[in-house]
Formats: C-alpha cells, sequence, structure tokens
C-alpha cells in the first residue's frame, strides 16, 4: 500500500515567486532609463502558441538555438540545448537518452517522454530516442512546462521544436569534411562529412536537401579480448524539402528526414567488486551492439483566408530499435539481452490560426493518430522471452486564445480535450510458463492552460501561466508476466511559473523564471517475483526553483552567453519494492523524500564567443551540480565542468575549424546503476579534438 502525502506549498517556492517579482522590480530604475529609445540588437521569435511573437514578450519561458549554435562542424544533439538552458540535463547514454527539464524523466526505457518533440510540425511519439541530429537545421526552440493544451501528449515537462531549412529559404550550397580523434584511447581517427544545398528550380517548386555521415572508432577498449571497437559508432542523417506554390496563395510542402545509426555497446564497465576496470575498459564476453533507424515525413498544405489561416499536416513516423547486449557485462558466459523494437505512427494536424492586427490572437484545431508498436524483448540468462503488439488510436480538439486588454496586459486561455483508446497483448514464454495475456484503457483528459503578460515597458515584461500536464497510460513490454503488470495509467501534473524578460539599451537580453510543478500517480517501478517488474502509479513528485538565462553582445563581434538554474526536485511520496543486494531479496522501500535521478541542485553555462569577417571562435563551459542516476539515490555522480572550444578561419569561400570538445578531459559518467556484482557505469564522452574544412557556394 502507497502513503497519501498531503501536498502542501513550500515556502521556499513563495520565496522564489517573490524573488522573481523583485527582480522585476528592481529592474524599473534601468527599463526608465532605456525608455523609447532602447537599440534591440536581435528579435528572436518563437512560435509558442502557432502564431509568431518576439520571444522577449511571450507569455512562456524558451530557449532559442541559434545560427552559431546550430553550425557546428558536426551537427549537434539535445547537448547543445542543455548547454543552453537551465535546470535541463541531456542523458546520452548507450542505453538510452533522454533531455530531464525541471527535474522530469520517465521510468528507465519507457516508451514515451515527458518531452515532446516537434519535427517539422510532426510529433515524435516515441521521445528523445527518436529525434535524429539538428542536421539541416533551421531553428531548435525549447519551450518550458506543459505545452499539451496546443501540442498535444507527451509534452508534460516541455515541448522541442525542430525544422529544417525550408526549400527555396537559401540559395546555394555547402560541403564539410572533417577528422577527429580522442588521447582516451589508441583508437584510429574519425571523420565526418556533409553535403546541403537549398534553391528554387527553374519554373518549379523550391528544393532543400542534405546528407551527412560521421563515423567515431570510440576509445573503449576490452583487455580481456584485445578488442578495441566497444564504442563504434557509425551515423547517417538525411534530409529532403520541396514546397510548391499555388496559384490561390498556398503552398503544398514535403519534408522528410531520416537517421540510421549503429554502434557497439561494450560501454558499462564495474568501478567496485572482483570486476572492476579502468576508465574506458570493459570486460564483455558476449558481442554488444545496437542499431537504431528513424524516419519522420510531413506533407503540408497551408492558405491563408480573410482573418486566419489554414494549416493541414499529414504526418508519418517509423522508428526501428534492435539491440543485443551482454547479460552482466562480465567475461562470464551467461547470454545476451535481445530487444527489438519497431514503431509506425501515422498523424493528421489540421489548424486554424488567426492573422489579424487586432487585440484577439487565436488557434484552435483538431488532431489525431494511430500508432502501432511492436516489441520483442528476450533475457537469454534468464531463458524469459516477451512479444508485445500495442494499438493506439488518439483524437483531440484544442484551442488557445490571448487577448490585448490593453496596449501592455495580455491574458491567455486554452484547453485541449484529449482521447486515447490503446489495446495490447503480450506472449510471455519461460521454461515454467507460456501466458498470453491483453490490457487496454480508455481515456479522456482536459489541459487547461492560464497565460499572463504584462508590459511594464518596451522592454520588460513579466509573465505568468498555470498549466496542466500529462503523460499517457501505457503498457509494460519488457518485464511484466501478467495482464495486471502488463498496464499502467497515466500520470498528471500541474505546473506553475512567474517569470521577467528584459532588454537593455545595449541589447543584452536578460530572463528570470521560477517554477513549481507538481506530479501525481506518477509512473514508477517495482521489481515483483518472476524476474519482471511491475509499473504502477504510485508516486508523487514535487520540483520547484529558479533560473536565469542572459545573452550580452560586447561589441566587435564579441557576445557573452550564461545561464544558471537552481531546483529542489523531489520524490513526496514513493513506496515500493527493491531488490536487497546482500540478501537477493526483495523487500519493501520508502523512498519517498528521495532526489529525482537527473536532476541536480545546480547546473549553469557560460560561453564567450566571437564572430568577424576572417575570423570567428567560442569557448564554453558547462556545469552541473551532483545528482542521483535511480530513485533509491544509491549512485552518486560529483558535481562536474566540461570546456569545449573551437576556432575558425575563412578562406575565400572555404573556413577551418579546429575544435575540441571536453578539453581538459573532465571524468564523468553519463550512466550507472547497482547491482549484484557491484556497480557498472558508462563513462562519460572522452577529450575529442577535431579539424573541418567547410566550403559554400
Amino acid at each position: 500500500m502507497s502513503r497519501a502525502v498531503p501536498f502542501r506549498t513550500p515556502s521556499r517556492t513563495v520565496a522564489f515567486l517573490a524573488m522573481t517579482t523583485s527582480l522585476a522590480g528592481s529592474l524599473l530604475p534601468l527599463t526608465a532609463r532605456a525608455g523609447e529609445d532602447a537599440v534591440h540588437l536581435r528579435e528572436i521569435t518563437i512560435f509558442a502558441s502557432y502564431w509568431e511573437e518576439l520571444a522577449r514578450k511571450a507569455a512562456a519561458t524558451a530557449t532559442v538555438m541559434s545560427e552559431d549554435d546550430l553550425s557546428r562542424p558536426v551537427s549537434p544533439d539535445l547537448d547543445a540545448m542543455a548547454a543552453r538552458s537551465a535546470n535541463t540535463v541531456f542523458q546520452r547514454a548507450n542505453s538510452q537518452e533522454r533531455l530531464v527539464v525541471r527535474g522530469m524523466s520517465a521510468f528507465d526505457n519507457a516508451l514515451s517522454d515527458p518531452v515532446g518533440y516537434l519535427v517539422n510540425g510532426v510529433p515524435l511519439p516515441m521521445g528523445t530516442i527518436q529525434l535524429p541530429h539538428f542536421f539541416g537545421a533551421e531553428s531548435v526552440t525549447l519551450l518550458k512546462g506543459p505545452q499539451g493544451t496546443t501540442f498535444g501528449r507527451n509534452s508534460e515537462a516541455g515541448l522541442v521544436r525542430f525544422d529544417t531549412i525550408a526549400p527555396g529559404s537559401r540559395e546555394g550550397g555547402e560541403v564539410n569534411l572533417g577528422l577527429s580523434g580522442s588521447d582516451a584511447g589508441a583508437s584510429p581517427l574519425g571523420g565526418n562529412g556533409s553535403i546541403l544545398w537549398s534553391g528554387q528550380m527553374a519554373d518549379g517548386p523550391a528544393v532543400s536537401l542534405g546528407l551527412e555521415f560521421a563515423h567515431d572508432p570510440g576509445v573503449i577498449s576490452n583487455p580481456v579480448t584485445g578488442a578495441d571497437d566497444g564504442g563504434k559508432n557509425r551515423r547517417a542523417t538525411g534530409f529532403a524539402g520541396v514546397k510548391w506554390e499555388l496559384q490561390d496563395a498556398g503552398y503544398l510542402k514535403l519534408t522528410t528526414v531520416g537517421e540510421d545509426q549503429k554502434f557497439n555497446k561494450e560501454q558499462f564497465r564495474y568501478i567496485s567488486g572482483p570486476l572492476a576496470t579502468g576508465r574506458y575498459e570493459s570486460v564483455y564476453s558476449d558481442p554488444s551492439w545496437e542499431r537504431r533507424r528513424t524516419s519522420v515525413t510531413a506533407f503540408e498544405y497551408g492558405t491563408g483566408f480573410d482573418g486566419f489561416d489554414l494549416v493541414a499536416i499529414t504526418g508519418f513516423t517509423t522508428f526501428d530499435r534492435e539491440f543485443v547486449l551482454d547479460f552482466d557485462s562480465s567475461p562470464l558466459p551467461l547470454g545476451v539481452t535481445g530487444m527489438d523494437v519497431r514503431d509506425r505512427t501515422v498523424s493528421q494536424e489540421v489548424r486554424l490560426t488567426s492573422n489579424g492586427e487586432g487585440p484577439l490572437k487565436w488557434t484552435a484545431g483538431a488532431n489525431a493518430f494511430r500508432q502501432r508498436t511492436d516489441a520483442d524483448f528476450n533475457l537469454g540468462a534468464m531463458s524469459t522471452d516477451r512479444h508485445t503488439e500495442i494499438e493506439q488510436t488518439g483524437a483531440a480538439l484544442y484551442g488557445f486564445s490571448e487577448y490585448s486588454v490593453t496596449d501592455r496586459l495580455r491574458l491567455g486561455a486554452g484547453l485541449r480535450v484529449d482521447h486515447i483508446s490503446s489495446d495490447a497483448w503480450q506472449h510471455f514464454a519461460s521454461p515454467m510458463a507460456n501466458l498470453r495475456y491483453q490490457g487496454s484503457d480508455t481515456s479522456t483528459t482536459l489541459l487547461p492552460r492560464l497565460t499572463f503578460a504584462y508590459d511594464l515597458s518596451d522592454a520588460t515584461t513579466v509573465h505568468a501561466s498555470y498549466a496542466r500536464g500529462y503523460m499517457p497510460a501505457g503498457y509494460n513490454y519488457g518485464f511484466a508476466n501478467s495482464a495486471d503488470s502488463l498496464t499502467y495509467d497515466a500520470e498528471y501534473s500541474w505546473n506553475m511559473e512567474l517569470g521577467v524578460k528584459h532588454e537593455f539599451t545595449n541589447g543584452t537580453a536578460l530572463g528570470l523564471a521560477a517554477f513549481h510543478t507538481t506530479v501525481k500517480d506518477k509512473q514508477i517501478t517495482e521489481t515483483i517475483p518472476g524476474a519482471a517488474q511491475y509499473i504502477s502509479n504510485a508516486g508523487e513528485a514535487e520540483s520547484y526553483g529558479i533560473e536565469a538565462e542572459l545573452t550580452v553582445p560586447l561589441g566587435r563581434g564579441w557576445e557573452i552567453a550564461a545561464n544558471a538554474g537552481w531546483q529542489r526536485a523531489r520524490a513526496t511520496s514513493f513506496n515500493t519494492t527493491s531488490m536487497d543486494m546482500a540478501t537477493g531479496s526483495l523487500v519493501p522501500v520508502d523512498w519517498s523524500g528521495n532526489a529525482l535521478p537527473l536532476a541536480p541542485e545546480t547546473t549553469w553555462g557560460l560561453a564567450l564567443s566571437h564572430q568577424g569577417d576572417v575570423w570567428r571562435g567560442r569557448v564554453s563551459l558547462q556545469g552541473s551540480g551532483s545528482y542521483w542516476f535511480d530513485p533509491a539515490n544509491s549512485v552518486k555522480q560529483k558535481g562536474f565542468v566540461t570546456v569545449d572550444a573551437e576556432i575558425s578561419r575563412k578562406f575565400g569561400a572555404g573556413e577551418l575549424t579546429l575544435w575540441a570538445k571536453n578539453l581538459f578531459d573532465e571524468e564523468y559518467y553519463s550512466a550507472a546503476a547497482n547491482t549484484i556484482r557491484g556497480v557498472v557505469v558508462e563513462d562519460g564522452s572522452p577529450r575529442t579534438i577535431g579539424l573541418d574544412w567547410r566550403a559554400t557556394w
């Protein structure tokens, strides 16, 4: 039985909100001096509610990756977003990838994610692991807090919006070639290459396309077998887009993004016990590898009418994940764990958005999807095999509007009615049983959102929001052994946010925000007899904190970008069962009050960049306080700081870039877990140095 814990608003949260309001007041003298003569050196726009608006005046906390952030020698991924956004952690491990925003994350290897992803207007049902690298990205934006009112399910913690280069938005192409290597191991050099082009065809449509290859030999060696390719990684990412302008002022656009990645998984090592090894050394006895393939295709039609625009997007996503993994990461021949997941989703969005200049802005739409997921999970060492088939159908109606009560005050309200119906069945086979069972779920969820924005002046805006988020119900594809342990219900949350944004006369932009989130019916895992786990909704959690983001133009091409965050993310109620490593038996545990996984109390980032006619460069630091890897709070990562740097020089139409990741070779772990044989970890990325040549025409 789980113990109910009543919710009490902590006095510290009230203090944070009061402090944010106080900070807003402290900016008033600066605002008065700025007046109407403020010079805005950069105007960043976002589409938080589907209409374009200035980020500094929107009633939302957003981190926007600039063109400089995206124009890396090798296409960036969510690491770059985490470096720019406070209270944001990106876990990149061979076991899984996830973006943790304000302490919100799902249980390990879940089939859904509290952070939503939108690629060219199409949602990704599988979350972070389905997101391709940001190759060919025109813009990437992170909206924090629940975005389900307009952007649908699986955006409980926030939403990442990724759009590739619009067809015809650029004229010309680009080629990039590079070499890279690490001194952490005696591996050969890695390499990368890409080509992209965008333009207008003569008497035809606008086109954009690109292809990127990347190969990393890795630094993992096995002193037992003598192999040194345990961390090898190969990736190909491509995109293409075609846009036709229609005679009625409308358009048709077809875009597709795809990625194929294969890598070795011999990356866990023991740091305690008799099997402990040194950094980047593994002692696997069985081959371990993984392959992921993802694609996102969007067919979009848009046109304008008197007073509103119509957009219809038909989306089709595919995702395949297959891996074989040494069961215990040791020299013992205990067999392998195998998994094969296949997901296909078709979605349809029809949306109307106001385009007038009046005080009322609004959007209204309908969304429908059908998703099928097949999952095979085999624990060879335990001779258990599970085959799961899941079908989901969903439909939603939503609307959001914002009204300018005065020239300075804007109030917003919205609601989404989200309906999902799903069915699943599982075949479980072991030496002791051969079972077939099924489950189903039908639910309708209301997702309201309220917003407030007030311009203290043209340079200062105070904003607030209150919204509900949720993670839909799901199915335990990996560790169920009965109909009861196959299904779990949705989790729900409420998020409150208060912030202030200010732009100084020299173009310096400052954003402050305080937030408070409560989660009920949290999806948690419980170990049960029979080599199985039960996913229940017995947990409750709370996170609150404050964060700041600052951009300072220094003149003559120099700029400083900084962010800092403090948060406290805790399980307020967490009664479950766990394996006692000393006795090997299951015991009841109470983890209430424990910190949530991958939720450091402090994060910060600092970057100094220069953009000149011939030379450009950037040095950035990313810091994190300590955090726990597991809900039991048994394995801890100490605080650490990584440093990246790059310098480029132009030669005519070309540019040569020397770059380094983790320049001072900071040692940290990207994943860790407690096992019977000791603590296993995956080492974080080593120091890597590369040289790239880029040419444009």
